[in-house]
């Protein structure tokens, strides 16, 4: 077909346009015009539709209704009274306002969804319009309602298909055996391993039957049926949670009163309130201590100060010591210079041996303070437990050292004559002797002048 041929129902539509009268003309000219401007909307129209659509109105209603639309934007209109479909999906963590609190929940909304949260889940009351985080439980139910919890709460009800790992469930305690615990979510079966019931060890399972906990997934298997809980994993995560609180509020020179939770060689791990520190063990007393159980028991309650904190490892180290009163303060005046102490031997060593004043005071006697005679050995002298009487020499409070002498305080012993005597002879000096004494040379001669000639007779002249 050629572009200027026309169709045959073109032209017999052409020919009712002119044969038509002109009232039905203007129709489809209004109507052409109504779909090419797509901005302008028909509100008379609209309404017409509307009114047909509808059930009869009073004429009080239909006042109304055509005042509350008069010069509206029926497109807005329609738009804003149809929210968009909200989808729940269940474990879903999103943003609810609260609507209403009443009797044991809390009713929030999503969208055009509502919901609800059970009120015993918030510590304080929540303020009606505020928004706040919450996490699909179950979709809603016969009667619109859709169940949520907040973010790490327990789930009332689950069941295979909304189960995930690491979800908090409320369970029920319904029996144990050697290896656990046995619990019951609604019509499931769960297990909670021996190793998982508490944080410290379990002595007795029983007294668990029949109480309600909440406890955290590990394992969930549907075809195999097996379905593995731990509550240590949430009183860990509570107990991580209060630390953080309390390590927070923590300075340095602040008093608690906290329960010994364990004690090594070196000192004592104090709790106070889910924050662990150490006590070290030249801190747990002014006497000298060989190990901490001497002092402290595990479970016993003892009241510290915070010595230091270290926010990057977050490691506490306590005081007690130095809680108590100071025996050196003041030992100056207690033991002056040149004064007399009674105490009790308590520990020799090669040098010396140690006395003890008072609890947490000792004084060294030296092993040259111990007696005037020649001393091998400090045993030979003092024993352990032997009570002495020493000269007290030199007093430091600062370094807490005090110098005793037992020596001192005893006469030196009186010297025989023959040891008298041999120290004169040792002591007078030796006597000079005049005489002399050949030195191994043969003294210079006197020599006579000499003469010549052969016999005594002759005179013969001198020599020079």
């Amino acid at each position: 077909m050629e572009n200027n041929e026309l169709n045959p129902q073109t032209e017999n539509a052409q020919e009712t346009a002119q044969t038509a009268e002109p009232e039905t003309v203007a129709a489809p000219e209004v109507a052409t015009e109504a779909v090419t401007t797509e901005a302008v909307v028909d509100l008379d129209g609209a309404r017409e539709e509307m009114k047909n659509k509808r059930a009869p109105l009073s004429e009080e209603e239909e006042a109304a209704l055509e005042n509350a639309m008069a010069g509206g934007d029926l497109d807005a209109m329609l738009k804003g009274s149809v929210s968009a479909p909200v989808t729940l999906e269940v474990n879903a963590k999103v943003k609810a306002k609260v609507v209403k609190i009443a009797s044991d929940n809390v009713f929030v909304e999503i969208g055009n969804a509502q919901g609800l949260i059970p009120l015993k889940q918030f510590k304080e009351n929540p303020t009606e319009g505020a928004e706040i985080d919450i996490v699909i439980a179950k979709e809603s139910n016969a009667d619109g309602l859709f169940e949520a919890n907040l973010p790490g709460n327990a789930v009332a009800n689950a069941d295979w298909e909304s189960l995930e790992k690491g979800m908090i469930l409320e369970v029920t305690v319904t029996g144990h055996n050697t290896g656990g615990l046995e619990c019951k979510v609604k019509s499931l079966r769960g297990f909670i391993p021996m190793s998982q019931i508490s944080a410290g060890r379990v002595e007795n399972v029983e007294e668990f039957v029949g109480q309600k906990m909440e406890c955290v997934i590990t394992e969930v298997n549907q075809k195999r049926r097996n379905l593995v809980l731990s509550r240590r994993k949430v009183l860990d995560k509570e107990r991580d949670a209060k630390r953080e609180e309390t390590f927070a509020a923590l300075e340095v020179g602040q008093v608690h009163t906290g329960t010994v939770r364990k004690i090594m060689e070196f000192g004592a791990f104090i709790d106070i309130g889910g924050v662990d520190g150490l006590l070290h063990i030249s801190q747990l007393s002014w006497e000298r201590v060989k190990h901490p159980s001497d002092v402290l028991k595990e479970g016993d309650e003892i009241t510290v100060r915070i010595e230091k904190i270290d926010p990057k490892t977050k490691k506490i180290s306590f005081a007690y010591r130095d809680m108590q009163e100071n025996p050196w303060a003041n030992i100056d005046e207690k033991y002056p210079v040149d004064s007399t102490i009674t105490g009790k031997v308590t520990k020799i060593m090669d040098f010396g041996a140690f006395v003890e004043l008072e609890p947490a005071v000792e004084g060294l006697v030296h092993i040259s303070a111990l007696s005037y005679s020649r001393v091998e050995k400090v045993s030979d002298v003092v024993k352990v437990g032997d009570e002495v009487t020493a000269k007290v020499l030199d007093v430091d409070g600062k370094k807490r050292k005090i110098s005793l002498s037992i020596k001192a305080l005893t006469e030196a012993p009186v010297r025989e004559k023959k040891e008298t005597k041999e120290k004169d002879e040792k002591e007078k000096p030796a006597q000079v002797d005049r005489e002399i004494k050949p030195t191994g040379k043969r003294p210079k001669a006197n020599f006579k002048e000499l003469r010549g000639g052969r016999d005594t007779d002759t005179q013969g002249g001198l020599f020079g």
